[in-house]
């Protein structure tokens, strides 16, 4: 490929255009005292709470570091707690805890709002297409990366 049509690419401006969300999400979760990607973490929590940390690690498609690093600060930050897991004393089970059930809906909103403004102009049917085509390209380049030629 011509280095002149990657800037044309489809993977360049989808990947232009998650870090511009990105960056607006991170703007909006500071004024929350949060750092991205943690907002993940708490949102994921509210549909899985009591979950281990290599769940999270694999439900958000990160590296378990990454998910130790993460929890660690939200727990200083007194929005989840740890516990041992009754059933297993390996394991570390992840929950929220009142402030973080109570972030829940602020991050929600900054979702929203992020959305909103990438999206302003979309028709619903355009959203609903763009929403199918992307899960449709998570789905395609979602292999193992030994399978990469």
């Amino acid at each position: 490929m011509d280095s002149s049509t990657i800037w044309n690419s489809v993977g360049y401006q989808l990947a232009n255009a998650s870090k511009r969300q990105q960056n607006y999400l991170i703007a909006a979760l500071d004024k929350l005292g949060l750092q991205g990607g943690q907002e993940l973490v708490l949102a994921q929590l509210a549909e899985t709470n009591g979950c281990s940390q290599s769940y999270l690690a694999e439900a958000l498609s990160v590296k378990p570091p990454s998910i130790t690093k993460a929890v660690r600060k939200l727990e200083d930050a007194n929005l989840i707690e740890r516990r041992q897991d009754p059933n297993d004393a390996r394991v570390q089970q992840v929950f929220l805890t009142q402030e973080g059930e109570d972030m829940i809906d602020p991050i929600e909103a900054c979702w929203n709002r992020a959305e909103d403004a990438m999206l302003d102009g979309f028709t619903t049917e355009e959203r609903l297409l763009l929403r199918r085509m992307l899960i449709q390209i998570q789905e395609n380049i979602d292999m193992p990366y030994e399978n990469i030629n």
